[in-house]
C-alpha cells in the first residue's frame, strides 16, 4: 500500500480522497503556495531533463545520419567526442555517447531554468515548448558545439583521419 502524504505539512493519509479533503484546509495559505511552487519546480526539472534527453537522442540521430552520409561509420562522431574527452580507443564510442547525454541533460536543465525564471520566455502552450527548445538548441549549437568542434574535436579528427577530416568540419 502506498502512503499518501500532504506536500504542505507531510501528514500521512490512507487514501487519496482523504488527502484531497485535507488539502482543502491548506487552500490559500502561504505554506500551500510554497508546496505548489515546489511541485511546479519539480515538474519543470523533470520536463527539462526529459526534453534534454529527447533533444540528445534527436541530435545523436542527426550526427549518425550525417556521418553515414559522408561514408563514415555511424558512431564516428561519438568516438571522436570520446577521444576528445580522454577515453581510450576501445571505450571512446561509449564515452562519447555518455558525454553527449550528460551535455544534453545539463542543457535541458539550463533551458528549464531559463524558461522558468525569465518571464517573457515562459512556456504557456504546448506549441511554444518545442519552438523555444529548437531556438535554444540552435543557440547551443552556435555557442557551444561549433567552438568544441573546432577546438577539441578537430585535432582528434585530424590525428585519426588526416586531411580527409577537413571535409567534416563546418565551414566558418
Amino acid at each position: 500500500m502506498t502512503e499518501n502524504r500532504c506536500d504542505v505539512c507531510n501528514m500521512p493519509f490512507d487514501s487519496k480522497e482523504s488527502l484531497m479533503d485535507h488539502a482543502k484546509m491548506h487552500m490559500g495559505s502561504e505554506s500551500a503556495r510554497k508546496g505548489t511552487r515546489k511541485l511546479a519546480t519539480r515538474g519543470v526539472v523533470i520536463s527539462s531533463v526529459t526534453g534534454g534527453i529527447f533533444g540528445g537522442i534527436v541530435m545523436l540521430i542527426v550526427l549518425m545520419i550525417g556521418a553515414m552520409g559522408m561514408g563514415l561509420s555511424a558512431t564516428t562522431f561519438a568516438m571522436v567526442m570520446g577521444i576528445g574527452l580522454g577515453a581510450s580507443m576501445g571505450a571512446a564510442t561509449t564515452a562519447g555517447i555518455a558525454g553527449h547525454f550528460v551535455v544534453a541533460i545539463v542543457a535541458g536543465a539550463i533551458f528549464g531554468a531559463i524558461v522558468s525564471f525569465v518571464k517573457p520566455l515562459s512556456i504557456k502552450t504546448a506549441v511554444r515548448a518545442p519552438l523555444l527548445g529548437l531556438v535554444f538548441g540552435i543557440v547551443l549549437f552556435l555557442v557551444f558545439f561549433l567552438p568544441m568542434a573546432m577546438g577539441v574535436f578537430a585535432p582528434v579528427m585530424m590525428h585519426l583521419m588526416g586531411p580527409k577530416a577537413a571535409m567534416m568540419l563546418p565551414d566558418v
